[in-house]
């Protein structure tokens, strides 16, 4: 598919017949409460380098994902504070947004990478706090539920399938958390601040959208109109 471009904000995307083949091995009997010597807060999990809450209150699968990444996207947060509190919204509009999705029938998730919690090995506890007492208190604030997975791998290990870019966040939502429901490609979409312009920190956004093959979006586009 190709979307019309708007200030190179809307890119050339992989259709979904170009997605590459993933086989993630999954069991629940591999499912922890821990994320190494992480304890976890209620309904959140560790599978591998993940942390996911699988179901959050209200949640309803579907054929439509609304996938969102999260930090410089849905929150503004700095690598130099720490806290569940230590966020804010990124843009006004963002609650009346995911909550029209929601009434519209997607089913609302949250892809996103957090390598401190691997890096911070003596601080790890820390770490997973932080992350998961933002995404909790986002998840209060908008007032709509949402699927959360959390990559922690470290950046620059290409063999971990989880950590955008690469795809296996993805490929473990569609075919182990979703009820095997199939999903709609053309109505599905992804929204990321990550998108390899000049001023970006990475492209991990935009090649994760490519790599499933889901129409893709910046941030301040999505949430501006």
């Amino acid at each position: 598919m190709e979307l019309e471009k708007s200030n190179s904000k809307k890119i050339k995307l992989s259709t979904p017949d170009e997605k590459p083949v993933m086989d993630i091995a999954f069991s629940v009997s591999d499912v922890k409460d821990k994320y190494k010597d992480a304890a976890l807060k209620p309904k959140w999990k560790a599978f591998q380098t993940i942390i996911f809450l699988e179901q959050d209150d209200g949640l309803h699968d579907s054929g439509k994902i609304a996938a969102f990444d999260f930090d410089g996207c849905l929150a503004k947060t700095s690598v130099k504070r720490v806290g569940a509190d230590a966020w804010s919204l990124m843009y006004p509009s963002i609650p009346e947004k995911l909550q029209s999705l929601y009434e519209e029938g997607y089913k609302l998730v949250i892809f996103t990478n957090e390598s401190n919690i691997e890096r911070w090995k003596n601080k790890r506890q820390l770490a997973v706090d932080s992350k998961i007492g933002r995404l909790n208190n986002f998840i209060n604030q908008v007032k709509v539920p949402m699927q959360v997975f959390i990559a922690c791998g470290l950046g620059g290990k290409v063999d971990d399938p989880f950590r955008k870019p690469n795809p296996g966040m993805w490929h473990i939502m569609e075919k182990h958390f979703n009820s095997g429901i199939p999903i709609d490609m053309n109505q599905s979409f992804y929204v990321g601040d990550a998108a390899g312009r000049p001023d970006d920190h990475s492209d991990a956004d935009i090649k994760f959208a490519q790599a499933v093959g889901l129409k893709f979006y910046v941030p301040e586009e999505y949430f501006s109109t």
